[in-house]
């Protein structure tokens, strides 16, 4: 999977719309539009017959988090820097870090549950899967530019140009 932040679509835009599907192996990436040359990418996996996974791939950015010999002491140094570093740990945003299956990296994410009156294909697609997608690529947006302006950890923002 690729970085959330990209400098190049990696598929085509067609009549104006500003987002675009691009079909993996294992997976479907959503490609937004931004601003400046950038796009914003949220993966599109499904994780079981009753629900999909959205994800946004962070690298091994939040390695610095699981590997913390003290997680409780580095969630007390964050609450008031960086809450939705905090939330995101926690979940309680709606949004959370979802360990991937292959290559155990932490990934920010969420489920979307799936009804049956949608055939397979159509689901990236979706308005609703469209809608929360966009909401994920927001909440990761936001998460980013928290920790690289205000994280009190140097190396987290070092991390995020290695990543980004």
């Amino acid at each position: 999977m690729r970085p959330f932040i990209q400098t190049t679509a990696g598929a085509t835009f067609f009549l104006g719309i500003p987002h675009t599907l691009m079909f993996r192996k294992d997976y479907v990436e959503i490609i937004f539009k931004l601003e400046n040359g950038f796009y914003g990418v949220v993966n599109f996996v499904l994780n079981g017959k009753d629900d999909l996974l959205l994800l946004t791939d962070w690298g091994d950015f939040f390695k610095r988090i699981s590997n913390h010999e003290d997680p409780n002491k580095l969630m007390r140094m964050l609450q008031k820097p960086c809450p939705l570093v905090v939330d995101v740990m926690t979940g309680k945003s709606g949004f959370s870090l979802v360990r991937s299956r292959g290559n155990n990296q932490l990934r920010v994410g969420c489920t979307v549950p799936v009804t049956d009156d949608l055939p397979l294909l159509s689901l990236p697609g979706d308005s609703q899967i469209m809608d929360k997608a966009l909401d994920l690529l927001d909440y990761s947006l936001r998460l980013y530019h928290e920790i690289y302006d205000h994280c009190p950890f140097p190396d987290w923002k070092k991390g995020l140009q290695e990543v980004f």
